[in-house]
């Protein structure tokens, strides 16, 4: 009877029956705890990535199209792309050799911890800045696949004075990010451009209104979080050149686990080299 009148008395008045709502910097301090967590669990897998490029006419028909295959692996947690295919047809053999003498020194760059350093303080130093630009408001609770995932509403914050363009087109985003509680790691973001971003007038470069970009996240088995899908459409102008309107889109097609020395040559799936293990 007394734990009957005890479970009464949580749904009456909601006592202990949600933890407190954590706030962005304490899943930005989730985060990086997680990444650096994660990084060798990261070494295990290796991805097909799909990718498609659109350049539009101005009725919104496809005037260009490209597609890209390639195999993503991580080096201490950075990852490294391996180009194996443009529009559908295998690399010629000459560019195949520049590609893998490229993936080999982007393997060797991040075997050494200095590199790695520098890129994650880089990569910090990013989403920072996005913290700074941007308000996270109408903080809320939502479930996913049974995980407890943090959304915010995304705006400009308008005490912001952004600098260069990275800044301004932060500050420049609305909509929406959905951001997995215990890890830290973005779910899921979905966000627009509500005025055009110009640097220089936009002589040098611009992005205009209504510039859409778009990530999920997939959570895997062992609790690593990796791309799933990311693209982007709109306009946007750089120096003297003007883009039409285009569109991207990338896709992890597939994953599997692998083991990788990084001190030895990386290979594509098709012949790997002493050290990778399929």
């Amino acid at each position: 009877m007394t734990r009957f009148l005890f479970f009464v008395l949580v749904a009456t008045l909601g006592v202990g029956a949600e933890a407190p709502l954590p706030n962005k910097q304490q899943l930005r301090e989730r985060a990086l705890q997680s990444l650096k967590k994660s990084e060798k669990d990261l070494e295990k897998y290796s991805c097909l990535v799909r990718t498609q490029e659109d350049e539009l006419n101005a009725d919104g028909s496809i005037k260009k199209h490209k597609t890209r295959e390639e195999e993503r692996f991580f080096v201490n947690g950075v990852e490294v792309n391996h180009l194996l295919a443009r529009d559908g047809k295998p690399l010629p053999a000459a560019d195949a050799k520049k590609e893998q003498q490229r993936v080999n020194y982007e393997a060797k760059k991040y075997s050494d911890p200095k590199n790695v350093e520098k890129r994650h303080a880089e990569d910090e130093k990013q989403i920072d800045m996005f913290l700074k630009a941007l308000s996270f408001t109408n903080e809320r609770r939502e479930y996913r696949d049974g995980r407890s995932t943090i959304v915010f509403d995304l705006s400009g914050d308008p005490s912001f004075h952004a600098r260069n363009l990275d800044e301004r087109f932060a500050s420049a985003m609305v909509g929406r990010i959905s951001i997995d509680e215990e890890t830290g790691n973005i779910v899921e973001m979905h966000a627009q451009t509500n005025r055009d971003v110009k640097i220089g007038g936009g002589l040098v470069a611009s992005v205009h209104k209504g510039f859409r970009v778009g990530l999920i996240q997939q959570r895997e088995p062992d609790g690593v979080y990796i791309d799933k899908m990311a693209e982007g459409s709109g306009e946007a102008r750089a120096a003297l050149f003007l883009h039409p309107r285009f569109r991207f889109r990338e896709d992890l097609d597939k994953c599997h686990l692998f083991s990788v020395d990084t001190q030895q040559s990386v290979q594509s799936p098709v012949s790997p080299a002493p050290g990778v293990k399929p």
